[in-house]
């Protein structure tokens, strides 16, 4: 994720973690990918992560209301297009949004 745009964030990285916003076109798609240095998401949490109102264990100390990536995935399908997400706890998390050019 070279040349990318870094953000400071807070709510899912580590102190003073970083994200990394990546945008290009990989026809037919534009893809935008968020990496973050976050604490991860467990693989057996992975697949729930879209699912409305799920919160991880992690972030029940958190606000939110476990809302955000099932918006995220209704809206990126309602255009045509996909996202996915790679994870390794205590590495941070990639998220990649394909949406049709």
């Amino acid at each position: 994720m070279a040349d990318g745009l870094i953000l400071q964030v807070g709510k899912n990285t580590q102190n003073r973690g970083e994200a990394q916003v990546e945008v290009c076109r990989q026809p037919p798609y534009v893809v935008v990918a968020v990496k973050d240095s976050g604490v991860g998401i467990p693989p057996a949490e992975i697949p729930r992560i879209w699912d409305r109102l799920y919160r991880g264990d992690k972030s029940r100390s958190t606000s939110g209301l476990g809302l955000g990536l099932s918006l995220v995935k209704a809206v990126v399908e309602a255009h045509g297009g996909r996202v996915e997400v790679a994870s390794a706890v205590g590495t941070g998390s990639l998220f990649t949004v394909y949406l049709p050019a």
